[in-house]
């Protein structure tokens, strides 16, 4: 009986949170997921805790929640209830369990009572549910069947059996499974139906990650002002944490990248940048850019590393990185400048011809430019444009070029890159016009450990000029690697990693 029953609710459990009529159950994650409530407020009604599940125990991706007390009560319920099954009983509610997928983490929608309860109600009679049946309620939902609930509040089996009866005849429905089933529905119909109205949902880097990288996490977190970020998580959920401000797309992260960061015990969480992976045609000045990524990397820093971040900028990402430390200085534990841009590149003998174009009209003509970046994002979504210029921009070097034959090789063909650039047009104008005028004003921040990774075979910011700037901020250490280029990603990327985890693991042992 207990078999046959444990499976069935496994079954509905399923049903009700994976095939909910009509898109319900999408439509409630991401709503939920985009409005997600702090979990300091007690008075939220229900609220998501993104997780992975490390030997049966969730433990929250979130390293500023293992501090929470809500976390707390998760953790005192799984431990008096002995065993996860569907969900977790709380004092004041419960926590279902939505597994994870290629493209997200596995989370805990945690509901109060009177989130639960108010709905519920909507399938009730007009008799109220006494105190008992609203307990096997939360039981049935969390994957409980009778004998279990029975054992677990040390009444006999007759009594939840009896209870039971009374709930089914209240609720409708026959079976345990059902009744958990039938609750679930109308709670995340409730909340679907009350979410926040025109609130944007910028689900496409979602879809690309799914696509290209389905070994990284996407995660969303709402900020003070209202405002949705989106990130992108890699590397081991119990690795020391970093925050990696991306070049102008994403580095093709595949399978042993994954491995390696896992090896290294390594977690990069990288905030995406405005219009980067994105269908968002809104553009932003030069100010409000920097505003939002500073916004971006402060709340990975909150909500992943504590009261002091280690930053991983990359290439264009170089901008981002130091005017956050510049706005932060006593947030900033080190930075990294991986491929870092030295100085204003026009000479068409290190840039090429387009290149040294966009950089000399973005330093005169923001407008001019950016509508030029707008033809060019037009233009590549076409794959023989998009290589042709790669090829052009890239061609004096083969440590790049076997970057790019890379990602034209098995398995995506260049769809990757092509995909990731055309979805990031109104990011890498932004990216485009600070490689051109870079910023190094108040760098070295003081207080913070600094490093620059760079490619020996880069042509564009040569090591040379990189070992020169770094002299002249006062002896900042370089560390280069011997083969690469510009593109530090690939078969770069686990030696990129390997010297970057020494530096950090250096820092530590010097602290």
């Amino acid at each position: 009986m207990a078999g046959s029953e444990s499976a069935e609710l496994t079954e509905a459990m399923a049903q009700a949170l994976g095939t909910l009529q009509e898109g319900s159950r999408e439509s409630f994650l991401k709503s939920a997921v985009d409005e997600r409530h702090d979990l300091a407020v007690p008075e939220t009604a229900w609220r998501i805790v993104d997780c992975c599940l490390a030997d049966g125990i969730p433990r929250p991706l979130k390293h500023a929640e293992l501090q929470n007390a809500l976390w707390q009560n998760i953790a005192d319920g799984l431990s008096r209830q002995g065993e996860l099954r569907s969900g977790i009983l709380l004092d004041d509610g419960l926590a279902v369990i939505v597994p994870g997928g290629s493209d997200r983490p596995t989370r805990l929608i945690v509901l109060r009572d009177s989130a639960l309860f108010d709905a519920v109600g909507k399938l009730a009679s007009d008799e109220p549910l006494f105190a008992s049946e609203r307990r096997l309620l939360k039981q049935l939902i969390c994957g409980f069947n009778l004998a279990a609930a029975a054992a677990l509040d040390g009444v006999s089996h007759e009594t939840k059996r009896s209870q039971f009866k009374s709930l089914a005849r209240k609720l409708g429905g026959g079976s345990q499974a059902e009744i958990a089933s039938r609750a679930l529905s109308r709670v995340f119909l409730e909340i679907a139906s009350v979410s926040r109205p025109g609130v944007p949902h910028d689900d496409y880097f979602d879809d690309l990650l799914r696509e290209f990288a389905p070994g990284a996490r996407t995660l969303r977190l709402r900020c003070r002002s209202g405002k949705s970020h989106r990130f992108v998580d890699v590397g081991p959920v119990d690795g020391r944490p970093a925050v990696m401000l991306h070049p102008m797309i994403l580095p093709d992260l595949r399978e042993g990248d994954i491995e390696a960061l896992k090896t290294l015990s390594t977690r990069l969480i990288i905030p995406l940048r405005h219009g980067a992976m994105s269908r968002e045609t809104a553009a932003l000045n030069v100010s409000a850019h920097l505003d939002h990524a500073c916004e971006g990397i402060d709340l990975a820093r909150k909500h992943f590393c504590g009261d002091l971040v280690d930053i991983m900028a990359c290439i264009s990402g170089t901008a981002y990185g130091l005017e956050y430390a510049r706005r932060h200085p006593d947030r900033v534990s080190s930075l990294a400048l991986v491929g870092a841009t030295v100085k204003p590149t026009t000479s068409r003998t290190t840039a090429g011809r387009l290149r040294s174009g966009l950089f000399t009209v973005s330093m005169h003509q923001w407008h001019l430019y950016s509508r030029l970046m707008d033809f060019y994002g037009r233009r590549i979504r076409r794959p023989e444009t998009l290589k042709h210029l790669l090829l052009s921009v890239y061609r004096p070097n083969m440590a790049d070029l076997a970057i790019i034959d890379a990602e034209y090789g098995v398995p995506f063909g260049g769809e990757r890159m092509r995909k990731f650039f055309a979805s990031s047009v109104q990011s890498i104008k932004h990216d485009f016009y600070h490689q051109a005028l870079p910023d190094w004003s108040g760098f070295p921040v003081p207080g913070c450990r600094a490093v620059f990774l760079h490619g020996a075979q880069d042509f564009i910011h040569s090591v040379t000029e990189i070992r020169k700037l770094a002299q002249s901020l006062g002896g900042v250490p370089v560390l280069s690697l011997p083969n690469a280029g510009q593109l530090l990603y690939h078969s770069h990327f686990e030696p990129t990693i390997r010297l970057y985890r020494g530096f950090l693991d250096c820092r530590s042992s010097e602290s």
